[in-house]
């Protein structure tokens, strides 16, 4: 997906596979303790062109499918329940965050932590977080949960052997 902001920032997301060398587990009492980790390529840009990427597994199949939830719910498309107004992961590496700005308007916050931090940064504590705000129409937001729920789509839960 992409999202571009009024500033001109914005940040692509997309998975692009399964974590490489990791498959289900061949014994099915190991299913519960197993998640299928997807390997996601994130590019994005700060309103003042300074850019970077990076490409890990920090998304498990099921909170690829949950964000994209996450994301209808704040474009007003998943029906009247308010969604939360932070979306977490188990990796750190990208959290979303979102609050209305004033109708059919937000901003949303993509929070880059970890091994997903601009290389710029002079000093990368333990705890780092790089917040960059989008600001973005509830029709555009929802342009890209559409989006993230296809390029999610084409990778499901694969099955326990």
């Amino acid at each position: 997906m992409e999202i571009r902001s009024d500033d001109g920032a914005r940040v692509r997301i997309r998975p692009v596979g399964y974590q490489p060398g990791v498959g289900p587990p061949d014994d099915p009492d190991d299913a519960a303790e197993w998640d299928d980790w997807l390997l996601v390529e994130t590019d994005a840009r700060t309103a003042d062109g300074q850019a970077w990427s990076h490409l890990d597994p920090c998304l498990t199949v099921v909170e690829a499918y949950a964000l994209a939830g996450w994301l209808r719910g704040w474009a007003g498309t998943a029906g009247p329940a308010e969604p939360e107004a932070v979306v977490r992961f188990t990796e750190p590496n990208l959290a979303f965050r979102a609050r209305l700005l004033r109708r059919r308007r937000l901003a949303l916050t993509v929070e880059f932590s970890s091994g997903s931090l601009p290389p710029w940064l002079p000093r990368r504590p333990l705890n780092a977080v790089y917040p960059l705000t989008l600001a973005v129409s509830a029709d555009a937001l929802a342009a890209a949960a559409r989006q993230w729920a296809r390029e999610a789509d084409a990778y499901p839960r694969r099955a326990v052997a």
